[in-house]
């Protein structure tokens, strides 16, 4: 049967979020707006918690000390905020810190020890290697906020916006648009070969030829020695360039000087170019991009501001839609890898998504123009899910 998650705050006390040194209750944040729920197909069955009152509970592992502590905070407040917008006073959300004594293991110890249902993170691959086996061991499912999807499997679900599929996409759109003959430049680094890896197959399955891939140190703040080679080996249509900030601009910037025209071969990005600021940039005007619907981002973000103050980071959509998932679950009882991997899949912040079998997320996703007004949809995501190629 379908269910919906109710969607006002709970009242009698209101939801349980047990924090990572006292075990103390924490209180609700001032009252959200109302989220859209995700649905689940999965048979309703009861659900066994360690903490009073409550017949889930689900485990968040991020980091609340350390380098990263600002990140794993908001990660957390994402998850509170889900759980406060569902109004479900009978699920428990409890918080581990990934960098605290024993790292990612102690911390998925401790939540399972407190009844965990399912584990919530941690954010970076190498955690989510730790955490794997533990939550194997205790036949717990994990959602990664990762995007390498090398540590997908074995009931570990990998969340992030892979590059995979932002690769697959807006090669699918630029060669239904004329443009056959790509190249491009990348960072010498895991990222930059999980791109060219994703090229290599997202252009064979839409018929486009896959002309120079010129690398260049991640850590490098000078291009015209890798831009110089691109423009050397051409012919070209297309240039992917999955970089960001100081660095894109650097490169583009440089593309004028060797004669690289921009008016004529279509520049390609990735989530990474979902900046505003980008706009600015003449050499980046018309340029495509492939990442999440915005509209529900827009609106969390909007939310996430007026309950605590500040802007939420990118990543905190990963952990809210990774709770509100979670619920759901709980409310059916079934926490299996049936039901996580069912075939609707779920709807959040980021719109559709849905898991395989082998932990890999699938997302529908939108093709943005860059135009000196801003940043505009070119082509909405696809209304249905299609087979994979990456």
């Amino acid at each position: 049967m379908a269910l919906a998650v109710g969607l006002s705050l709970a009242g009698c006390g209101g939801p349980s979020v047990i924090g990572p040194d006292n075990g103390e209750q924490a209180a609700a944040p001032a009252q959200p707006q109302p989220q859209p729920a995700l649905s689940s197909n999965t048979p309703q069955a009861p659900v066994s918690s360690k903490i009073p009152g409550a017949t889930a509970t689900i485990g968040l592992l991020v980091p609340l000390t350390g380098s990263n502590a600002a990140l794993g905070k908001a990660l957390s407040q994402a998850a509170e905020m889900a759980l406060f917008d569902t109004g479900d006073d009978k699920t428990a959300l409890v918080v581990r810190d990934t960098q605290g004594p024993g790292g990612p293991s102690a911390a998925a110890k401790a939540a399972i020890d407190e009844g965990a249902n399912i584990l919530l993170g941690p954010i970076f691959a190498a955690e989510a290697k730790q955490v794997q086996p533990i939550a194997a061991s205790a036949h717990l499912a994990v959602l990664s906020f990762t995007t390498d999807k090398s540590v997908a499997g074995s009931g570990l679900y990998v969340m992030g916006l892979l590059p995979g599929l932002q690769i697959d996409r807006e090669i699918g759109y630029a060669s239904s648009q004329g443009y056959k003959h790509v190249a491009a430049l990348l960072p010498s680094s895991p990222y930059g070969q999980a791109i060219a890896d994703a090229l290599g197959i997202a252009t064979t399955h839409d018929n486009v030829s896959l002309g120079a891939m010129e690398y260049y140190d991640a850590n490098a703040s000078e291009f015209s020695g890798v831009v110089g080679k691109l423009a050397g080996a051409g012919p070209f249509d297309a240039v992917v360039i999955p970089e960001g900030g100081f660095r894109l601009r650097a490169m583009v910037q440089l593309f004028s000087f060797y004669k690289i025209d921009t008016a004529k071969v279509k520049l390609l990005g990735s989530a990474l170019w979902d900046d505003p600021s980008l706009a600015q940039e003449p050499a980046l005007a018309g340029a495509w991009f492939a990442t999440a619907p915005n509209d529900g981002w827009v609106n969390f973000a909007q939310r996430y501001k007026s309950v605590y103050g500040e802007d939420p980071p990118r990543r905190a959509s990963l952990a809210y839609d990774a709770m509100t998932i979670a619920i759901a679950l709980g409310k059916t009882g079934d926490f299996s890898d049936t039901a996580l991997t069912q075939p609707n899949g779920f709807t959040g912040i980021d719109g559709p998504l849905r898991f395989r079998s082998d932990g890999v997320v699938e997302r529908n996703l939108a093709i943005i123009e860059i135009q000196p007004a801003g940043l505009v949809v070119k082509d909405p995501p696809p209304t249905s899910f299609q087979p994979p190629v990456y």
